[in-house]
């Protein structure tokens, strides 16, 4: 007979500024509600003290505080896959308001959210050690989309 787990919680952090991925944030869901033009960034992809080995994730999902009206964000988000290091992550981001999507090509480095995202969109990120697979659901593809740098 297997366990069973109680009054168990989803691991959510708040974010409100700049923030660096820790090896520890594994699983977590992170809700981002910007005071200001805000980076996050993904930990390095390795094996050491706070790196991302294999399997490492996180869920990262937009947050006004509020209203939660279209376009709402209000600041700039970026998050940094490891800028520089032209890792080849594979991925892809859809709409719901109908447009085709984004999909990750080489030396896509940043998924970047303007400050007209939308409240609730989100993206997972995960590795397998060698890395980033990234899967996204937003309001609107123009405003959340891969890109080879910060915006």
């Amino acid at each position: 007979m297997g366990r069973v787990f109680f009054n168990t919680r989803l691991n959510i952090s708040k974010l409100t500024a700049d923030y660096t991925c820790l090896e520890s944030d594994s699983g977590k869901t992170f809700m981002v509600l910007p005071a200001a033009a805000t980076d996050i960034t993904l930990p390095t992809i390795g094996t050491g003290t706070d790196e991302a080995g294999e399997g490492w994730h996180c869920k990262i999902v937009l947050d006004d505080g509020g209203t939660g009206i279209d376009a709402g964000m209000d600041y700039l988000i970026n998050i940094d896959m490891g800028s520089g290091t032209n890792l080849a992550n594979v991925g892809w981001i859809l709409e719901v308001d109908g447009s085709a999507g984004d999909h990750c090509v080489a030396n896509d480095d940043f998924v970047t959210c303007s400050a007209s995202a939308s409240p609730g969109d989100t993206l997972w990120f995960w590795t397998d050690g060698s890395r980033w697979y990234v899967e996204g659901i937003v309001k609107d593809l123009s405003e959340v989309l891969f890109a080879t740098s910060g915006a």
